[in-house]
């Protein structure tokens, strides 16, 4: 993030097959990732919710606000990437 090297582990807390998996990261940025998967028609819809905190010490308060940016970015292209993946 932003050049900063982070370091820390990251465990999946909870996994129902199919539907959900929820994973914890320690360290560097402590955050907590939702899967959610749901049919829809003929495919699934994938639901991301990401809660995580900036270690803005380290940032500091105005860069907060541009990596909040870039990181949703970087995850909707994600995202993106992954449907084109899965729907070709």
């Amino acid at each position: 993030m932003a050049g900063i090297r982070l370091e820390g582990s990251t465990e999946t807390t909870e996994f129902v097959e199919n539907q959900r998996v929820v994973t914890r990261s320690k360290g560097g940025i402590e955050s907590t990732i939702t899967y959610d998967f749901k049919p829809e028609g003929e495919g699934t819809r994938l639901a991301v919710e990401v809660d995580y905190v900036v270690p803005v010490p380290v940032l500091g308060k105005l860069a907060e606000a541009l990596i909040l940016k870039l990181n949703e970015r970087e995850a909707e292209t994600t995202l993106a990437n992954l449907k084109d993946r899965l729907e070709a």
